[in-house]
Order: C-alpha cells, then structure tokens, then sequence
C-alpha cells in the first residue's frame, strides 16, 4: 500500500494522513503486532468538520456513551492499523501518555499558537490528531513521505505576524495567559452561564482567530466539543 492508497484509506472516514516521523530514542512506542520494532509513525488527523458526517453517524455517537469521539477514534485507528500491519497509538491513553504534540510538530513542522493549540497553515487552528499507526518500516517514509524529526518542513508561522493577539482577548475569563490555561475559571463561568455564547459556538479565543477561518468547525460540531470538555471535568 502506497502514499496514495493511504491518504485514500483515511479520508473514507473523514481523516488526512498528516504525516509521517521516524522512531528516534527511547519514544516510548511500543513493539508492533509482528514483534519487531516500531521504526515509523504515520499520524492520522482531522481538519475543519471534514470528520463530522463520519462521526456523527456512528455507532459511537449515537448510543449515548461517554467519550463517543474517543471511542470511534479507537475502532477507527485499530481498523486503519490492521490494513496496515501496523499498531494504533492514541493521544487518550495513558498515563503515561503518548507526546502527540511533539510528534505533531515534528512531522509537519508545526509550532504551538498562544492558545497551546498548534497552528497550521492551512488549517488554522481547526485540526487535530485522532490516532498514529506505528509501522515496523520506514519504507512509505523513504519512497513517499519525506519527513523527518531532524530536517522538519519549514512553516511560516502565522502568530508571528499576528496584530493584537485577538485568540487572547476574546475569552470571557481570561483564561488564556503567559502562564498557560485557566481550566477552572473557564469551567466555572461555563457552569455559570448556560447561555454564554462558548456554548454554541464553542472556546471564542479560538473563534476569534483570523487565520484560515474557511476551515472553522461547524457549528453542531464546536457545540459537541464544548459537551465533552464539560463532562470531562470533575
């Protein structure tokens, strides 16, 4: 299976192949199924509500479960890892957890917006990373994926250029600061505020960023995020 049967076999579930790294070090990543060594990892993501009709038709969605995202990405992941002889890798599991963020940053030469959130520039801020597939060859790395932890792909960084900081102004509670994210502030006033706007058309920092707002998630989509964050916390 090439490159391009791939990127085919994600988008039949709404995702993109967002790219590839290589196992370098003591990453954590455990043996695949055949018992060799992981040596590659390609990553599966989403962007903009691309991922939407997919989910939201599923099984997973429907049954009134917890973690319904969570739970497709599981059966999806380990559906897209068996057709590649490979190992499903998911952001959700641990401790210890998987470092989604830097592989991210390392595969598509990405780096974190202020709000934490890794800005792309094609995406914006309206993407995620749903599963990895670890592989035993670096193979689709060398014949067609040409990225790799220690020569990333150059990407122009779109905060750098960015007036106002406007994803930091927008937040009802302040949430977002130098010092990172306030979880309980933003929670509470949530809590507080069944009619706050966050809760129709999901987080406003992130709403309020000018960059590529073509692929901003629909409105049912922000909607369920804002959801499960809720119930997410204690």
């Amino acid at each position: 299976m090439d490159i391009g049967d791939i990127a085919a076999l994600a988008n039949d579930h709404g995702l993109i192949l967002r790219g590839g790294i290589r196992v370098e070090g003591d990453e954590g990543v455990p043996d695949c199924p055949s018992g060799e060594a992981a040596a590659m990892l390609l990553l599966f993501g989403q962007a903009g509500s691309a991922i939407w009709p997919h989910f939201s038709g599923s099984p997973e969605y429907r049954d009134g479960e917890a973690d319904p995202l969570d739970r497709w990405s599981t059966r999806v992941g380990n559906a897209v890892a068996q057709q590649l002889g490979g190992m499903a890798l998911f952001p959700f599991e641990g401790p210890p957890w998987y470092p989604f963020g830097q592989w991210a940053q390392r595969a598509e030469g990405l780096r974190p917006s202020p709000l934490g959130i890794l800005m792309h520039p094609a995406y914006g801020l309206w993407h995620a990373y749903r599963f990895a597939v670890a592989l035993p060859s670096t193979s689709i790395l060398d014949d067609g994926l040409p990225i790799t932890p220690s020569a990333p792909r150059p990407v122009t960084h779109a905060c750098d250029s960015c007036v106002g900081a406007p994803c930091l102004q927008a937040c009802p509670v302040d949430a977002f600061q130098a010092g990172g994210y306030d979880v309980a502030a933003c929670a509470a006033y949530l809590r507080a505020h069944d009619d706050a706007p966050c809760h129709q058309l999901g987080c406003l920092a992130r709403a309020a960023c000018p960059e590529s707002r073509e692929t901003r998630y629909e409105p049912v989509h922000c909607q369920f995020h804002m959801r499960q964050f809720l119930a997410s916390l204690p």
